[in-house]
């Protein structure tokens, strides 16, 4: 029998500006307080800034790592960026398909710390320009960065089937991510997790 999926609820950061803070410390503080009231321990962050603009808001990821261990996506281009996600409190750090410059980029990431995970990006077929992606399957993308070494991948809760097909490793960790809070249906024995925006937290049964 197949054991209940832990939820981890999600955070966006989208649309700082030098006359905008997105957070204040007080807003953060009542988003943990509520959070860890639900018995929560991990929050995922997917910080759009750092995806879109390269400009990750690591001050929120330094806030709340004192609450939570945190997931945090933030689309690093290349794999020496990635030390700079942990130093600011992310238990893991995710590269995505989408962001990065090349596949070999994982196995940098990997040379620097072992915190490191890989989202999917999905779009009626897996995103991604980088050299050693654009033209490879997600299948491939996958067998190759689990040969690197990678134990942790995040992917779109729609295609969690075929992901889960191509991880032979039972050792690495497969999380879906749901677009709304009625995805959480969504069942595959290989899922380890689900991620579900915080918004929504309240309408999941946990």
């Amino acid at each position: 029998m197949q054991q209940d999926i832990e939820i981890i609820p999600l955070l966006l950061l989208k649309g700082r500006s030098a006359m905008f803070r997105e957070f204040s410390k007080k807003q953060l503080s009542a988003l943990s307080k509520n959070l860890r009231k639900m018995n929560f321990e991990k929050l995922y962050i997917m910080d759009i800034d750092g995806l879109e603009r390269n400009r990750p808001q690591l001050d929120i990821v330094q806030v709340l790592c004192d609450d939570f261990s945190i997931l945090y996506e933030a689309g690093p281009r290349r794999g020496a960026n990635i030390i700079d996600m942990v130093i600011a409190g992310a238990e893991i750090a995710y590269m995505n398909t989408d962001s990065l410059e090349a596949l070999d980029e994982i196995e940098i990431a990997l040379s620097y710390t072992e915190s490191v995970g890989l989202k999917i990006d999905w779009n009626n077929g897996m995103l991604g320009h980088g050299k050693g992606i654009e033209n490879h399957s997600m299948d491939e993308v996958i067998s190759s960065a689990v040969s690197a070494g990678l134990k942790d991948f995040v992917v779109p809760i729609e295609i969690i089937a075929q992901a889960a097909i191509a991880m032979k490793d039972d050792s690495v960790v497969l999380r879906g991510i749901a677009d709304r809070s009625g995805d959480e249906k969504i069942r595959n024995e290989r899922m380890s997790s689900i991620i579900i925006n915080h918004e929504y937290i309240k309408k999941v049964k946990k």
